[in-house]
Formats: C-alpha cells, structure tokens, sequence
C-alpha cells in the first residue's frame, strides 16, 4: 500500500461515516460552509486544498480500491468509514507528525512565500559574494523588480541579518528535519534539490516528504507572525507576499459582526444575502475554533437543540430542517454554532 493510499485512509481515522465527495472538495479546495464544516466535525480541515490537482476520477478508484481491499466500509451510498482492517493499517503504519499543518490558514500565500524566500536567499547569498552573474530562479519579472524594490531598501548589513534569522528559526526546527527547508536552497555555488530529491535521499515517499515540508513551512511561517520583532526581515517578505493576496471578506464580514452582533446588521451593511454572510461567519470560527468564539445561544435555541440532540445523538449528521421542527425561529448561523459548541466541548472533556 502506498503512503499516499495511507494518508487518504487516515482521512477516515475519526472513527465517524463520512461522505466520500465532500472529502473530495475538501481536498481539491472547494471552499463551502458545508465542506469546511465537515473537515472541521471530522479532524480534516487541515487538509484544505491540500490537492488542488487531485482528479476526480483517480480519486474515486482510489476510494474503491480501499473498499475493495476492505480498508473502508460503505456504511450508506457514498458514505464510508474505517474498518477494523484500516484501523490495524494504520496503526501499523509510519506517519508523519503534522502538529503544525494549518492549511485552511496559509493555503493562499504559503508556497509563493517559501517560493520568495528561496529566491531572496539566493540573490543576497550571490550579493554577498559580490556576484552578479548569475541565473534567477524566479523567472517572472514582477517578482524579480520587487524583490530589486525590496533589496534597495536595506544597507550592507542585510545579509548578515538575513543569515541571523535562518539560525533563529532553525534553532526550533528538529534537526533531521531542517533539510526539508535548507536542501530547496540554492545560493553561490550551491544548487538546491528538489522535493523529491530530498524524498529520494532520505529514502522517503514523495508524498510522505511534501507532507512534512508543509508542516515545517507552516511552522515557519507562524514563527514569523508570532515574534515578528525577531524576524524583521521574514516579516517584511511575508507582508509583502500577503499584500498580493485579495481582502478575506469573511474576515471583513467577522468584524462587522462583531461590532453589530446580528447577520441582518451586516448583510444590509455589505449589501450581500445573509446566507452570504452566515457562511463568511462560519468560515471565520472555523479559522480559530474556540467556545470563546461562539456567539451566547438564546434560551429557545439551548432546549430546542438539546431535545433534538436526545433524539439525534450525532450531532454531527443534523439537518436544519429537523432543528426547525424543536423551534421555528431557528437561525442556520445559531444552528451550526450549537453543532461547533458540542465539538468543542466534546474535544475539551477528550
């Protein structure tokens, strides 16, 4: 079995039946209330987007694969869960530790920053030895004339500097692990390697190497934002990547909530539908998942939905319409916020 049949059988690990295509999206980056609700209620939301290319049609004969094999158990049409033969799999398998991964937080700027951090690496090693001649790795001009921009606003001391912050992050960085970062390195007369290059020397899967680069690129990304009086000079490269990111509107939606405390508010102050709004919303908590992030539930919606809970204890599975049925006035915002507030509370006593 191949790591990658692994990692997809681990998606499953929650124990809980689970829709095959909603997987699917969630790994392709199909970004839905509804798919990063379910990575959330399942301990996958992490995995966003993490296989933008991923072919419906492999997939799918994946998935079957494993049903074939006995690994997942087709429960319901289209929803599966792990078998006592996927559960010894993967208890018997090797996996990577991936406590830093946060793909729902980094998925648009973490490769084309680590992409400018190989770069400004190469150009100030080059400058450093008063090199000139060289050849670029980043081929697109934008990029080349704001990196220019960028190096023209530091005096000689930069690639002292530079260097200083490389040792400051490695210092929290496992030492076996620093290779998945330091080997992409290219600089004067030294070439990188490749991904898979890397795979290949520490005689590792591919897929199992590109696992744990994400989960160190993410970690370093975070050391940046956290102690960015540390990292100065990652900072301003991170910046200066995430300034060509587009607005988050469910982060403008958020403040605005938070400031107006009603969905009505916002969605007649933005001009957009409320359902608009509600999903913004949910993706916003779904970023930084916490009870303190939950809005206060009304007394109506507390014994509705705890009557329904008595009658439906998989919380996970509810349906709006059923919700309704215990009370009528049921907002899909305060719903979903009862279903995120028995997870969290559930994860709390775990």
């Amino acid at each position: 079995m191949t790591f990658y049949e692994i990692f997809i059988l681990s998606c499953y690990k929650s124990g809980y039946s689970m829709r095959m295509s909603t997987l699917y999206h969630l790994l392709k980056g199909k970004k839905t209330s509804s798919v990063l609700t379910y990575g959330y209620f399942y301990d996958n939301l992490n995995y966003f987007n993490l296989l933008p290319k991923l072919k419906e049609k492999s997939y799918y004969n994946l998935i079957e694969k494993l049903v074939q094999k006995e690994c997942l158990i087709e429960v319901e049409k289209g929803i599966l869960e792990l078998s006592e033969t996927g559960v010894r799999i993967l208890d018997e398998k090797n996996f990577p530790t991936l406590s830093q991964l946060n793909q729902i937080e980094y998925y648009k700027y973490d490769t084309t920053f680590w992409e400018k951090i190989m770069f400004a690496t190469q150009v100030i090693s080059e400058k450093s030895y008063h090199e000139g001649k060289y050849i670029p790795i980043e081929n697109n001009l934008f990029k080349q004339q704001q990196l220019k921009k960028w190096l023209k606003s530091h005096n000689e001391t930069l690639p002292s500097q530079f260097y200083k912050e490389w040792e400051k992050v490695l210092d929290f960085i496992p030492e076996d692990k620093q290779v998945l970062l330091l080997g992409q390195l290219v600089g004067h007369n030294h070439i990188g390697l490749t991904l898979n290059q890397i795979a290949i020397e520490r005689g590792q899967d591919y897929f199992y190497t590109y696992l744990e680069f994400k989960n160190y690129l993410h970690y370093f990304i975070q050391m940046i934002e956290e102690y960015l009086t540390e990292y100065p000079i990652f900072y301003e490269l991170l910046a200066l990547e995430k300034s060509l990111v587009k607005t988050d509107s469910s982060q403008v939606s958020n403040q605005l909530y938070r400031q107006y405390g009603s969905v009505s508010q916002v969605s007649r102050y933005r001009r957009l539908k409320e359902s608009t709004v509600t999903d913004h919303l949910i993706e916003s908590f779904l970023r930084q998942p916490s009870l303190s992030n939950l809005p206060d539930f009304n007394e109506n919606t507390i014994v509705a939905l705890e009557r329904l809970k008595l009658s439906q204890p998989d919380f996970r599975r509810w349906l709006f319409k059923d919700a309704c049925m215990y009370e009528p006035e049921l907002s899909f915002y305060d719903f979903k916020c009862y279903q995120f507030y028995l997870i969290e509370k559930e994860r709390f006593n775990d």
